[in-house]
């Protein structure tokens, strides 16, 4: 069981432990199977991340990454990468929102690509 990012949880998935809102009621108890429309609720709800059941935060991230061409995430680490020049990469939530800018730089290219052929 891991904590994983709601851009990295896809439909199928099983919850690992309850999702609760900012007052403690449960909003969906562990177990379920996550749907599309899951994720569309999470996301209104404000949810950012939950505990998935048999993946881990890395083996999510790796899957996430692993359907793109590698020269496309490569070109859109270098143009975020110029963005952060000046910050510590170190620091867990640096790096995340690194990785998260990224992967919706590439999202973005694949759009625009999409929407002019």
């Amino acid at each position: 069981m891991g904590t994983i990012n709601l851009e990295d949880i896809k439909a199928g998935m099983i919850l690992g432990g309850d999702i609760k809102d900012r007052n403690g009621l449960v909003l969906l108890s562990a177990g379920h199977e996550i749907t599309e429309k899951h994720l569309k609720i999470l996301k209104m709800w404000g949810i950012m991340e939950v505990d998935i059941e048999g993946v881990t935060r890395e083996e999510a991230i790796s899957e996430a990454t692993s359907q793109i061409d590698p020269l496309l995430l490569q070109d859109a680490e270098t143009k975020i990468r110029e963005q952060f020049c000046h910050a510590d990469m170190k620091h867990p939530f640096m790096n995340e929102l690194f990785r998260l800018l990224t992967l919706r730089r590439v999202h973005e290219t694949l759009r625009e690509e999409n929407h002019g052929s």
